[in-house]
């Protein structure tokens, strides 16, 4: 191989690279595909489950509410009330399709991020949504975005056992960046006794799991 033949093949890896950064900029809705289609191959990590990435390529939409989410998830459309109301009814069901939607996720999909955002801006703490952007930050990291919704959340949720359950939420989800929610919560309802003894109870539970001694 000659020194023209190397420089071609260092122009097209920095070419497949280029693009994969595009790619990455772009957030297309299957990054998975389009990878691929650059001529990579997508290679399945330990902690991944290569059944149910199997499983996810091959999913289809069963019925005209699912093929509605789809459309919504593989096009350029806004969000709005009716199909974040769809997206909650259809995830939520005994029978979701867990694969077809779970793609998505792994996807790390805009227009699924857009569409849980958009329900965040209207019900903020609602608590599925929540979990639902949590789980998205699996795959794309958001921690702007958990910090700002979990935080307005608890401050908003009047409930105490509501409440509890969204704080141990946002601590279980912001542990992925190393940031202590409950510690931040302590000090941010300092002034604000009940959400303040709700904190200590879970910092104290949280204490006995990670000495090793569970409360029957």
């Amino acid at each position: 191989m000659n020194s023209n033949d190397d420089e071609d093949d260092l122009d097209e890896y920095q070419e497949k690279i280029e693009a994969i950064t595009r790619l990455y900029r772009r957030k297309p809705h299957n990054m998975i595909e389009e990878v691929e289609k650059l001529g990579f191959e997508y290679c399945v990590d330990d902690g991944d489950d290569a059944d149910e990435i199997a499983e996810e390529k091959t999913a289809r939409p069963a019925n005209e509410n699912e093929k509605r989410l789809v459309s919504f998830l593989e096009n350029r459309a806004e969000p709005d009330d009716k199909i974040t109301a769809l997206w909650c009814q259809e995830t939520q069901k005994e029978d979701a399709s867990v694969a077809l939607w779970r793609r998505y996720f792994r996807a790390g999909s805009a227009q699924l991020r857009m569409l849980i955002l958009f329900g965040l801006d209207t019900h903020p703490c609602d608590q599925i949504l929540l979990m639902q952007l949590a789980f998205l930050h699996e795959f794309v990291p958001m921690h702007r975005e958990i910090l700002a919704r979990y935080l307005r959340a608890c401050d908003e949720e009047t409930d105490l056992q509501k409440f509890a359950v969204l704080a141990q939420d946002f601590d279980e989800a912001a542990d992925s960046f190393d940031y202590d929610a409950l510690e931040a919560l302590r000090e941010r309802y300092a002034s604000n006794s009940a959400k303040s003894e709700t904190v200590a109870k879970l910092l104290k539970e949280r204490a006995k799991l990670e000495n090793g001694v569970v409360s029957f």
